[in-house]
């Protein structure tokens, strides 16, 4: 099934007028407070063939609005009704750990709110900096010749290592995009792949997205589609973790998508947590979610970090690909 990244665009609200969101009102609010008081796979997938130096093919998932993701960072996630807890708690018990949950994705909404606005134009690039498995951030060193052995008696296993991997998305979806992986343990194991097509969502398209998390919230359930309603809500944390990186720069959108996740049941705090990167902080998982599962955000600054499946390490806005961002952090 073929799908046109222009019409899956216009699928897509129109961008609102350019009025401040609540939350910006509120952190304007709260700042002048301050100064009087002194006072953040079941897939549905289509693929196209890519290169890897030195030019095997490879493969792209471009995934669709309207299916669930089986996205590195998202696979796997289930939510169930907020009556049954993790651990098995019910009644009050869950209840009480959705209240923390919203407390604490309001404080990062906030946080998130008040960072600056990234501005960027069709030509240019969404860089992101990654570190996690190799399988989890699809980084494959494989040659063409290992490859080809798979069908045979004996194939060569992926690397099973942690990687750190670099990614350049087109804005405008209409130039390649660019991802590099080099291993942590032997960093002259390298892998350069071009990829060909539109992701999940272009950066253009994420700016089209409703900034009101009612809003967010119902065109995420609208476009669940075929899906089965038990598994409508997974499907909503899946898409809402398919764009959380690069929403990281545009304030409005990802203060939107933790309002929005407060909304969900099942939703829970784990108090201390490391991302893939081995960095501290607390974390937000999900009943059904992979044990150890959690999005991770600093503790002080509340600045989303990554998962523990794969931290983020910077994003920011490339005029070309390979380039890395100054902005990038």
């Amino acid at each position: 099934m073929n799908t046109d990244p222009q019409e899956l665009a216009e699928l897509l609200p129109a961008p609102g007028r350019p009025v401040l969101s609540r939350d910006r009102h509120r952190v304007l609010r709260e700042h002048l407070m301050q100064h009087i008081t002194h006072e953040h796979e079941t897939a549905h997938e289509q693929s196209v063939t890519t290169t890897t130096a030195p030019g095997r093919p490879t493969r792209r998932r471009l995934v669709l609005v309207a299916a669930p993701l089986a996205l590195a960072a998202v696979v796997g996630l289930g939510v169930v009704a907020v009556g049954n807890g993790p651990d098995g708690k019910h009644g009050t018990s869950a209840a009480a750990d959705q209240q923390k949950a919203t407390k604490l994705l309001d404080r990062i909404a906030l946080a998130a709110a008040s960072r600056p606005v990234v501005t960027a134009r069709g030509d240019q690039f969404i860089y992101t900096k990654s570190q996690g498995s190799a399988a989890e951030l699809g980084v494959d060193f494989r040659t063409p010749e290992e490859l080809a052995k798979n069908k045979g008696p004996s194939p060569v296993k992926a690397y099973p290592g942690a990687v750190r991997q670099e990614q350049w998305d087109s804005v405008d979806g209409k130039a390649d995009g660019l991802r590099t992986g080099a291993a942590l343990a032997d960093p002259a194991k390298k892998m350069t792949m071009t990829m060909s097509g539109a992701g999940y969502l272009t950066f253009q398209q994420l700016q089209a997205l409703p900034t009101d998390p009612d809003a967010l919230l119902k065109k995420l359930t609208a476009d669940t589609g075929d899906v089965k309603p038990a598994r409508r809500t997974e499907v909503v944390v899946e898409n809402l973790g398919a764009i959380i990186d690069d929403a990281t720069l545009l304030p409005d959108l990802s203060a939107a998508i933790y309002r929005a996740l407060a909304q969900l049941p099942g939703v829970r705090v784990v108090d201390h947590v490391k991302d893939a990167a081995g960095r501290d902080g607390v974390g937000l998982t999900f009943t059904g979610a992979p044990k150890n599962y959690a999005w991770v955000f600093d503790a002080s600054s509340l600045n989303y970090l990554g998962t523990t499946d794969a931290a983020l390490l910077g994003v920011g806005v490339a005029d070309k690909s390979g380039e890395v961002p100054n902005s990038a952090s």
